[in-house]
């Protein structure tokens, strides 16, 4: 009878438990990698992530560690989605609900993928604004404070995040019935570097595709009069500038997009044994 009272214990708690837990998985495709070590011990994978907030309480253990920075060279840069939800106007730049302060969620992300994610904590559009400065002088506004971060540490991979400006049915896809925001990269083909830049970034944007097909709009090359052509690049192999969206990807979009990524960095760069 005790016996019969114990099942019957069990098989009411986990029926009480698992809308619970259910409601807490993360976007379809936000799955940590797991590492062949991690699955030899037989771990139990806990997700932490839902549309509002995400919290990674579950980090993929660092196998390989492997340091990314995030820049934000034009930091105000938003989405109307986000904008309209936070205070109820539509913008595509803010000077607070912005890329810039959507760093903590986007490395929370990467650390459910054994990525450690750190943010060159320069607020650029801010500073252009107190300088006097125009939108073309971001890049050369950041780059000392990028110079001296790269010098002071050792990153293995630097990614300039931006937000494009084309519309929705150009930076949206439907993946198994999920939106995602399209990502793109550009590449300034005026730079020592342009080669080892290109390298990278074909090797993601492959990795990207063969997550969620057509995520990835592909490269953009950057060169000629009236053009940067650089983008900082030159200062490092390991930078990418990425365009995550465009002005009408909602925030779910955005950050399903970063699991995809913070998934195609680890398979591709830091634990090229997972990728199948």
């Amino acid at each position: 009878m005790l016996k019969k009272l114990k099942v019957l214990s069990v098989f009411l708690f986990f029926f009480f438990m698992l809308p619970i837990i259910a409601g807490q998985l993360p976007f379809p495709n936000n799955e940590k990698l797991v590492h062949p070590k991690e699955k030899a011990e037989e771990k139990p994978v806990v997700y932490a992530a839902s549309s509002e907030t995400v919290t990674a309480t579950d980090v993929a253990p660092n196998y390989n560690p492997f340091e990314v920075l995030f820049v934000f060279t034009h930091s105000h840069e938003t989405y109307k989605p986000v904008m309209k939800n936070a205070n109820g106007t539509v913008a595509v730049y803010d000077d607070q609900t912005n890329l810039f302060s959507m760093q903590k969620t986007m490395a929370d992300y990467f650390r459910l993928n054994g990525l450690t994610a750190t943010t060159l904590d320069v607020d650029v559009m801010k500073l252009l604004k107190q300088n006097g400065a125009q939108m073309y002088q971001a890049y050369a506004t950041v780059r000392p404070y990028l110079s001296k971060e790269i010098k002071q540490k050792k990153y293995d991979l630097i990614l300039d995040i931006h937000r494009d400006s084309l519309p929705g049915a150009k930076t949206t896809i439907k993946h198994n019935e999920v939106n995602y925001a399209k990502v793109a990269f550009v590449i300034g083909a005026e730079n020592p570097n342009y080669k080892a830049n290109l390298s990278n970034a074909n090797a993601l944007n492959s990795s990207l595709n063969s997550i969620v097909p057509g995520i990835s709009r592909g490269i953009i090359e950057k060169k000629g009069e009236g053009v940067d052509g650089v983008y900082n690049q030159d200062l490092a192999k390991e930078i990418l500038l990425i365009e995550i969206g465009g002005p009408d990807n909602t925030e779910d979009e955005v950050y399903r997009t970063i699991s995809i990524l913070a998934q195609a960095i680890a398979k591709t760069f830091a634990n090229p044994e997972l990728a199948s």
